[in-house]
């Protein structure tokens, strides 16, 4: 779960008043290498605007911290969305108790999926040139899916490497950018929708047969 946004104070404060803040439950701290990059430049790439500076971790969650922008992660392991956004809504509170940001100009939700084999045989999803279907060696795609109130960010990609594993992934960035002036007060309600809608494109991109192999837990 990542957020973007403005805050009331200097930039190179947030991180300080975040960590102490969240430091009783996340004690491990790490500076990220885009540290190296001289502030100027960060500034003005669109590339490295909204990059985290920070990481502070416990064994089961890594929040990152810029300037600008928050993540929590669920790693090594995903525990579910149950205990997941039980830790992202107890998170968010301390940081709305800060009183230190301004507004919040884009919430994400985001799963990275990986498969092993060739996922483009398994999903509801064929390319075609010419009306002739392709092979889908070393495929990526990646398109935009109105969903409602938000967008998805689909990349599908086969010939992946993971942990010394060759694959592919299915990586779904459900986000919204607008309307989000009373997000404090709706973010229960917000998170889920967006965990929903990302969940909804995830399953309706898999064959049953295939899902069915997976042993789902709904």
């Amino acid at each position: 779960m990542e957020i973007r946004f403005t805050t009331v104070i200097h930039p190179d404060a947030v991180f300080g008043l975040f960590y102490n803040a969240l430091k009783s439950d996340f004690p491990k701290v790490d500076n990220l290498p885009i540290l190296q990059i001289p502030d100027a430049l960060r500034a003005t790439d669109p590339n490295l605007k909204y990059k985290p500076l920070y990481k502070i971790s416990n064994k089961d969650f890594v929040v990152q911290i810029g300037s600008d922008v928050f993540s929590i992660n669920s790693m090594p392991d995903y525990f579910g969305w149950s205990i997941f956004s039980e830790r992202i809504f107890d998170v968010l509170h301390r940081i709305e108790e800060l009183k230190i940001i301004n507004s919040i100009n884009r919430l994400g939700i985001r799963y990275i999926n990986f498969f092993e084999g060739n996922i483009f045989d398994n999903i509801n999803l064929k390319i075609c040139i010419n009306d002739e279907g392709i092979n889908y060696k070393n495929t990526v795609i990646r398109t935009e899916m109105a969903q409602d109130t938000f967008i998805s960010t689909l990349q599908i990609a086969n010939n992946i490497s993971n942990k010394k594993q060759f694959g592919s992934i299915i990586d779904i960035d459900t986000f919204k950018d607008n309307d989000l002036t009373d997000f404090f007060r709706v973010k229960e309600t917000l998170i889920n929708d967006g965990h929903s809608k990302e969940k909804e494109l995830f399953f309706n991109l898999l064959k049953e047969d295939f899902l069915s192999k997976l042993n789902p837990e709904y």
